[in-house]
């Protein structure tokens, strides 16, 4: 577990070294005009749409520039193996799959009512071309590489069951994540995605339903931002747990059938 600690310190820093540098950058110059203007030192308040500009770059700098180092210092492999399609078959009932996860998860958050502590700064990165590649592609991407990719492989390597793997690498993917309402959901979606990680030895379908998820949730929250956050405002009272159950049922009839297709594929 040394080396999974170590990165997740590696994560924090490359995420406080970005946060730090940006700040610098975006106020500096109005530390420096304030001053001249004034004669005097002066360290004016940091603007609001400042701050959530700085947050969105940092992420986006502290994910590249993180992903560049698991491939550069070899944590994580990029390879035909990594990067292998799997079966075209795989596609369309892993993303009813995801759909139906989305939706039956959610509701189970929406029961459980847990803070959602990102809430602004979601809806502030939907607002921007910037903000909506960073959930929809780069969070897919580097997360997969980073959870996947590195933690789990590592993991799968030095224990002998590969459930423990799966569900430690899940367990640390809720929880970095650092938001209440998100890490129930994140955990479930991460044991999916490290049993994917394990049967393929591919991080493409992984990435695919990282995607699909975060793509979708971005859409929602751009055409349908009253209601994307609650599927009884979505769906209304009546029919919302009504798809919660039937996404339920798909979910597993999804699974089952992505189970047989993966039977004879090499690990």
């Amino acid at each position: 577990m040394s080396r999974v600690l170590k990165l997740i310190l590696y994560y924090f820093i490359y995420q406080l070294v970005c946060t730090f540098v940006l700040t610098f950058l975006f106020y500096a110059p109005t530390v420096i005009r304030q001053t001249i203007e004034s004669g005097t030192l002066s360290f004016p308040p940091f603007a609001a749409n400042s701050e959530i500009t700085v947050t969105l770059y940092a992420l986006i700098a502290s994910n590249l520039l993180f992903g560049w180092h698991l491939i550069h210092y070899k944590y994580a492999s990029i390879n035909r193996n990594t990067l292998a399609f799997v079966s075209g078959e795989l596609y369309l009932p892993l993303t009813l799959l995801t759909l139906s996860l989305m939706c039956s998860l959610n509701y189970l958050t929406e029961i459980i009512r847990l803070p959602d502590l990102n809430q602004s700064l979601f809806l502030e990165m939907k607002d921007s071309i910037p903000g909506i590649i960073s959930i929809a592609v780069i969070a897919p991407a580097f997360e997969e590489l980073f959870f996947r990719g590195a933690i789990e492989k590592h993991l799968l390597q030095k224990w002998d069951k590969p459930a423990y793997a799966i569900l430690v690498s899940a367990l640390i993917f809720g929880l970095i994540h650092g938001n209440p309402a998100q890490i129930p959901y994140a955990f479930i979606l991460g044991l999916l995605l490290g049993w994917f990680y394990f049967r393929t030895g591919s991080l493409i379908p992984c990435i695919v339903i990282h995607f699909i998820n975060n793509a979708l949730s971005v859409t929602l929250m751009i055409t349908l931002p009253e209601k994307a956050e609650s599927m009884n405002r979505l769906f209304g009272e009546t029919l919302a747990p009504k798809i919660a159950i039937a996404g339920v049922i798909i979910a597993i009839c999804c699974f089952y059938y992505i189970h047989k297709l993966l039977k004879n594929h090499p690990r």
